[in-house]
This record gives C-alpha cells, structure tokens and sequence, in this order.
C-alpha cells in the first residue's frame, strides 16, 4: 500500500484501488470511468438523434468546413495538395486533421468520417481527465457513478463537447489532447521524466492547430526553468522543423506561408505573411484583434479560469512558506504559468469570436482541468461530501457560468437543418440536376464528392481569387475568371458577397424559413452570361419538385 506524505499528491487512493483481482473490486474501481464515458455518450447520442430528426435522417454538420476537409483529404489520398485536381490550395486551418481523414477513408464511413472521430476523441478526453484526477490524488471515486455521471453530463454541455463534435473539424481533437498535455505535464514535475507520449503529445499541438504553437513555446519555457535543456532543444527544434516544413512545402506550391484560410481570418497574420507590410502594421493589427477579442463571447470565461489560478499562485507566493514548494506546490505554480501563457496568447494571437464557438475550447478545457488540480484539497474535500445536492448546486452553477457555450449544444440541430437545407440541396443541384463547372462562395458541400469544377469565389481554395478579393476594390474580377473557366452560374451566398457584376442576371433564390437569423439561407442563382439563363432555368424548374420541406425557389423577373 501506497503511503501519501503531508503535503504531497498521491496516484489514486489506496483504499479504492487494493485488492482489484476480485471481480467486485474491479468493477468498482472501473465505475468511474463508465459514469464519465456514460455522461459524454448520452448527450452525443442525443445530440446526434436530435440532428438526424431535424434533418430528415439526413447526417449533416454545423458549419460546411468539414466538407472543405473531406473534399482536401481525397485529393490528398491522390496525391495532390488542393480541392481541384491541378490547382494547388491550403483551405485548411490545420496541417494533420485532412491527413488523419485520407488516412481513414478506407473505412468508407464518407461524410460521418470527422463525426466518428470527433466523438472518440470526447470520449477519450473524459477518460484522460479520470486519469489526470488519478494522478493528481483528486477522490473521484469516491462519488457515487451516478453523480459522477451528473457531473459528467454538466461538464460535457459547459464545454460544449457535443457541439464540437458537430463542427466536424479538429477541434475535439484538440480538446482531448490539451487534457493529456496536462496529465503528462503533471506526471513530468512529480517525477522528473518526460513521457514518450506527453512528448509526442507537445510535437503534435501545432500540427492540430497553429495554435498550439504557443503551447510548445511554453514547453520549451517549463523545461529551460528545470533545467532540461535537452528537451527544451527538442521540442523548439523538431516544432520549428515540422510547422517550417509545412510552411515551406506551401511555398514550393506557389501559395503563401500560412493557410488561405488563416490568412482570412487572421488579420496580423495576413499582414505579417504579405511581406508588405511594416512591423507596426502588424503590431497595430495584433492589439486591434486582441481589442475584438476582450470584447467577444468567451473573454469573460477564459480571463476568468487565469484570474483564478492566480488567487492562489499569489497566496502561494507572497505566504510565510513561500519559499519551500514541496512537488504539490511545483505543479501548481507550473499550472497557473501554463494556463495564464496559453490563455493570453490565445486572446492575443488567436479568435475566439467565432460562430458557433470552437477556436478557444481547448483553452476552456485546460483552465477546468488544471484549476481542478490547482485547488486539489478543496476539490478534494468538495468530492467527500458530493451529496445530490452539492453536486446538483456546483452542475447547476457550471452550465449558467458556461452558459453561451451549453447553448450551442440545444442549437445544433438548427444549424445542421440550415446546412441540410442550404449547402446539401446545393450540392444536389449541381451533380444531379446541373451538371456543369460553377463557381460560388459556399465553399464546402458543393466542393464535396463532386465531378464538376468549382471555382471558389470566396478565396479559401483560391489564391487568385485570395489576392483578387484583397487587392481589387471593384467585382469584374469575377467576370474574368468566370470567363476564363467557360462558367455560366454562379451560386452566390447573399450573406456573404451581396455585390456582384453588373452584367450577371438574378434567376432565383433559395430560401428558408427564418428570416434573416442564423439558421436562414439566402442561396442567390446568377447567370454570368445571357446565353446560360436557359440552361440554368430549366436544370431549376427540375430541381424545385425536389426540394424538401421548408426549401422554396423564389423566381426572379420573368419566369418562363
């Protein structure tokens, strides 16, 4: 039996974890994890039914990007880097997630492919969190399963696990593998040894998204202060060495430093990569995002999670023993720099005002965890007496603090009907009732399993279009390069791009119910030249009939 001395964390408590070869002990030892595995999976089945219900049992995400993924890791298992067979594009905001899907399209699960994935990784990232609470000497086990699955069920909704999942990106990725860099990092100041896979973990971040680079620079930081220089070389180096290689091969296609899509939506990134701007633009461009950012949705709960690692950090630092930190204390302190360094770069050099809201989940996942490890002996003595209604109090305090993110779980199903009834008939259009190149700037479905070219208006795929979209302040550009690629129709988001040339004839539109909110489409049909306003008319006289229920076709001028 393991002896915990005062002041120092322990694995998991001996008492719940002697004598696990009887069957009986062993179930109970395993009960933890079924409780959290069984509080995730409920509200993914759940969220998942609720989709297929308000989709007529059609499967469809969010947002149309993981489509963008789908169509880039096909090309990729090809052997071409792009969303069109001969054209070179960097859509993607991530360097590995298209990689992982061509890797597992022999699985042939199509477009349920990144649902499938995102639902394992929060699945894994329950269980990893067990662990980390192991580790750390947090009595888990000690509460009833069933309240563990209460809690489970709160904490899935405040972090939005569900509605991840349903984006059909990276980002449960994401998620799952901040939890396991907090459980390597505490296992690393306990024991003085870098874990094989919390090291691969750390090389990994970057490559799942960008922003993860900053948590690899804050390793290289946590190893130079103990003095493990090796590691500290290590991870800057082979970092460096993956996301410049990455950097570099987009060079060698002809596209910028950094993907179209980060360019896009990042603007001190943009003006750093263009080459033409000053240091002060960039600079002014930093503090002008990370203005947007303080003032978006998220802010108060990410500046929240560092406001309160430092309540204790500064009890810590300035108490009469503030001089003697025991392993317990290191991990704190190391905690409270970690999280307050990846949150503020973050809030800096990230987005966090996105719709629905993602880019900043994995930095809500580690402040829970690691705030969770930083008040271990509250956390601990809270966990000896869970009672329902203690636990009902702290389930119920969660999800209302992490209100704006428990929403987008109840509004998935809106959203994924919007995109079933929006870019999924678009896609239907044009493969079987079309049958012809397009362009358009709904970038996504349209692009996917299709054998027609599209020419992506939006800039995503394009760095013609990218350049032409910065650089131009007039749209004949659109006309040229409509012109350039024999392209007759352009589908149009009114949303997005309400101007176009003046040449081009509105045929219709595709609505639905909504008005202007969130989950209404506005889907504008041009002709770009007068002689396709025939065939474009009759492919949609076709197309109509098909439509489902909440879809219309609104003609515009003289219908034939």
């Amino acid at each position: 039996m393991e002896v915990r001395k005062r002041g120092q964390m322990s694995s998991v408590d001996p008492g719940l974890v002697s004598d696990r070869s009887t069957p009986f002990a062993a179930l109970r030892f395993a009960s933890t994890y079924i409780a959290v595995l069984g509080g995730i999976a409920l509200i993914l089945v759940l969220e998942l039914v609720a989709t297929l219900v308000a989709t007529g049992g059609h499967l469809a995400y969010v947002i149309e990007a993981p489509y963008v993924h789908l169509t880039l890791a096909s090309q990729i298992a090809l052997g071409h880097y792009g969303l069109v067979a001969g054209e070179s594009a960097a859509p993607s905001s991530t360097i590995l997630y298209p990689f992982l899907l061509a890797a597992l399209a022999p699985l042939r699960l199509g477009t349920a492919l990144p649902l499938v994935i995102n639902n394992t990784a929060a699945l894994l990232a329950g269980m990893f969190a067990v662990l980390l609470a192991d580790e750390c000497g947090l009595p888990l086990r000690r509460i009833a399963p069933a309240r563990i699955f209460a809690l489970t069920v709160a904490v899935a909704l405040a972090l939005n696990l569900a509605g991840l999942a349903f984006t059909g990106l990276e980002h449960s990725l994401h998620v799952a593998a901040s939890v396991v860099y907090i459980l390597g990092l505490a296992r690393f100041i306990r024991r003085g040894r870098c874990d094989w896979w919390w090291f691969l973990c750390i090389i990994v971040q970057p490559l799942i998204r960008f922003e993860g680079a900053g948590l690899l620079l804050a390793d290289g930081l946590i190893f130079v202060c103990y003095r493990r220089y090796d590691y500290a070389l290590a991870v800057v180096m082979i970092g460096l060495a993956l996301v410049g290689g990455y950097s570099l091969f987009l060079h060698a296609l002809g596209l910028p430093l950094l993907p179209s899509s980060v360019l896009s939506r990042s603007d001190w990134s943009n003006a750093a990569v263009s080459g033409h701007s000053s240091v002060l633009t960039v600079l002014i461009s930093v503090f002008r995002n990370l203005y947007q950012n303080l003032n978006s949705f998220g802010a108060v709960e990410i500046l929240g999670g560092v406001a309160l690692t430092w309540v204790w950090a500064s009890a810590k630092l300035m108490g009469p023993d503030s001089t003697a930190f025991n392993k317990e204390d290191q991990v704190k302190l190391i905690l409270a720099f970690f999280l307050s360094f990846v949150s503020v770069a973050q809030l800096v050099g990230g987005k966090i005002a996105s719709v629905p809201p993602r880019y900043e989940a994995y930095v809500l996942a580690l402040n829970l965890c690691g705030i969770a490890v930083i008040y271990r002996d509250t956390v601990s003595a809270w966990c000896e007496r869970a009672t329902w209604s203690r636990v009902g109090v702290f389930a119920t305090a969660l999800v209302l603090v992490f209100a704006g993110y428990a929403s987008q779980t109840f509004a998935v199903p809106a959203l994924a009907r919007k995109e079933y009834l929006g870019p999924f008939q678009l896609h239907r259009f044009v493969t079987d009732f079309y049958h012809s190149p397009v362009a358009t700037d709904q970038l996504g479905y349209v692009n996917y399993d299709n054998p027609y070219y599209v020419l992506d208006l939006s800039g995503l795929s394009s760095e013609a279009v990218r350049r032409a979209r910065a650089d131009q302040h007039s749209v004949d550009w659109m006309d040229t390069l409509l012109a350039h690629r024999h392209i007759g129709l352009a589908i149009i988001d009114s949303d997005n791009v309400p101007t176009v040339p003046e040449r081009w004839s509105e045929i219709a539109e595709l609505k639905t119910p909504g008005g202007n909110g969130p989950t209404a489409n506005h889907i504008l049909f041009y002709a770009a030249r007068p002689e396709d306003t025939a065939k474009i008319t009759e492919a949609l006289d076709r197309f109509a009939p098909t439509l489902p229920h909440g879809d219309r076709l609104v003609w515009r001028g003289s219908h034939p």
